[in-house]
């Protein structure tokens, strides 16, 4: 489990009850999604997570996997 501030570049809902997100950590782009979070977030978050593959259409790529989060505005 890891916990860090980050940047929330965008965010839309899918499957209606999960938040997929694009955030900026560290410099660098990574996705992240929220299951069961549908409320959307402010510009700043402080968020624990733990990492995973996500397979999609035959790709892999690791995404950030948030557990919790706190708004930092």
């Amino acid at each position: 489990m890891f916990c860090d501030e980050v940047e929330i570049v965008s965010q839309r809902l899918v499957g209606e009850r999960h938040l997929k997100l694009s955030v900026r950590h560290g410099g660098a782009l990574r996705d992240a999604i929220w299951f069961g979070r549908s409320e959307p977030l402010a510009s700043r978050v402080r968020l624990a997570y733990r990492l995973s593959v996500d397979e999609y259409n035959g790709r892999e790529r690791v995404q950030m996997v948030v557990e919790a989060g706190e708004d930092l505005g």
